[in-house]
C-alpha cells in the first residue's frame, strides 16, 4: 500500500513521531506531506475572526499542495492528521485522482467546537475511517455521520521518551520537586499553588507562558516557555515528580502526556480517571489524586520516600513497554484499518 500522510512535521510533534512509526511499519510505503501548519505563529484580525466563525484560512495553501502532491503521487491511501480546512469536495477530489482509502487522526477532542470546525464537520460522512484518541467521541462521531470511528490509544515515542541520567539532563536534574509540562488553566494553576503553599517548590513549561501571570503564581513556582522534543524529555526530569493534570476543555481522560511521563520512567502523579486506571495501576504505575488535598498528600510521600518514588517510575515505565502503547503500536493499528478499506475496495 502506499500512503500518502499529511501533518504538521515540525520537530517534536506528533505528527513527526507519527510519520517515524508510520516508516517502521512493513509492507506500505509513507509519503509525508507536510501541512506547514506551526504552533504559536502569528495571525492577523481577519484569520482570527475567519477562526472564531468556524471558516479557517488557508493561508499556507494546504489544500491545495496537498491536491497537487497527491495528484503527482497516486496514493492508494491519505491519511490527515488535524487539518481544519479540507473539506468534502477537496475529499472527492481525491477519490477522483484514484485514492481508495481516506482517513482523518486527531489527538484532540473532535467534536469540541474549537476543533470542529466548519470544513471539516461538513466532512465527517466523507471518511473511510477516523481515528480518534477519546472514547467518548466514538458514539459522538456515529451519530454525527462518520462511518467508521476507531479508537487508538495514546501513545509514547521509544525513541524519546526514555529515562535519562543526571549528566544527560544537566544542572537541573531534579532539582525541583514537582515539574507540570503544559498549558495555563485556572485549575492546574490552583493546584500548583497549593503545593507550593505545602512547601514543594515547582517548575512549569508551558507554551502559553504569558497567561501563568505572576501575580497569580506562588514565589516558589517557576515558570519557563514550552519544551519540545529533546528538550522536552530532559524538562520531565527537572521534578523529582511529574504531574499529569487533565485539560478540561477537550473533557480528557487520559492524555498524550500521560505516556510520555511514564514511559520517561518519571513518577506521575495525575488524576484519577478510569481510563487512567484502565491504563495504569495506581498506587504502582502512577499516582492518581481526586483533589488538591489528595495531590499535596501524595507529593509529600513520595518525596518523603525515594524508594517508592523511584519504583512507582520504574514500574510505570514497565507496563508502557509491555502493553503497546507505543507510536509504533499505534501505527499498525492505523495501517491495518487503512489496507483493509484499500483491499475492500478493490
Amino acid at each position: 500500500m502506499k500512503l500518502i500522510y499529511h501533518g504538521a512535521f515540525w520537530p517534536g510533534s506528533t505528527s513527526r513521531q507519527r510519520l517515524e512509526a508510520f516508516a517502521e511499519v512493513g509492507g506500505v510505503e509513507v509519503l509525508a506531506h507536510d501541512s506547514l501548519m506551526r504552533p504559536g505563529e502569528p495571525t492577523n484580525l481577519y484569520e482570527r475572526i475567519r477562526w472564531r466563525s468556524g471558516w479557517p484560512v488557508d493561508r499556507v495553501r494546504e489544500v491545495e499542495r496537498l491536491t497537487q502532491f497527491v495528484a503527482s503521487q497516486r496514493p492508494d491511501a491519505v491519511l490527515v492528521d488535524s487539518s481544519k480546512v479540507i473539506g468534502p469536495s477537496v475529499l472527492r477530489h481525491l477519490r477522483r485522482l484514484g485514492v481508495r482509502a481516506l482517513g482523518f487522526y486527531t489527538p484532540d477532542d473532535a467534536m469540541n467546537p474549537l476543533n470542529l470546525k466548519r470544513p471539516l464537520k461538513a466532512s465527517l460522512s466523507e471518511w473511510d475511517v477516523f481515528f480518534t484518541t477519546k472514547t467518548f467521541n466514538l458514539p459522538e462521531l456515529r451519530t454525527a455521520g462518520v462511518r467508521d470511528p476507531r479508537l487508538v490509544g495514546k501513545a509514547f515515542d521509544p525513541d524519546l521518551h526514555r529515562p535519562l541520567g543526571r549528566v544527560e539532563v544537566g544542572d537541573d536534574y531534579e532539582r525541583f520537586d514537582l515539574v507540570f509540562a503544559g498549558s495555563c488553566e485556572r485549575e492546574r494553576l490552583a493546584s500548583l499553588n497549593a503545593l507550593c503553599e505545602a512547601g514543594h517548590s515547582v517548575v512549569v513549561y508551558g507554551g502559553d507562558i504569558g497567561k501563568w501571570r505572576i501575580k497569580d503564581l506562588h514565589p516558589n513556582i517557576v515558570a519557563r516557555p514550552a519544551a519540545f522534543d529533546q528538550a522536552y524529555v530532559r524538562a520531565l526530569h527537572h521534578g523529582k515528580l511529574a504531574l499529569g493534570f487533565l485539560r478540561k476543555m477537550n473533557r480528557d481522560l487520559i492524555t498524550q502526556r500521560t505516556m510520555e511521563i511514564t514511559a520517561s520512567g518519571r513518577p506521575m502523579l495525575a488524576e484519577k480517571t478510569e481510563e487512567h486506571d484502565a491504563h495504569f495501576i495506581d498506587g504502582v504505575e502512577y499516582a492518581g489524586f481526586g483533589s488538591d488535598a489528595d495531590l499535596v498528600a501524595l507529593a509529600g510521600r513520595y518525596l518523603r520516600d525515594d524508594d517508592a518514588r523511584l519504583e512507582l517510575g520504574r514500574h510505570g515505565r514497565l507496563r508502557c513497554l509491555n502493553s503497546g502503547y507505543s507510536t509504533l503500536d499505534r501505527a499498525r493499528e492505523m495501517i491495518t484499518a487503512l489496507k483493509g478499506v484499500v483491499e475492500a475496495a478493490g
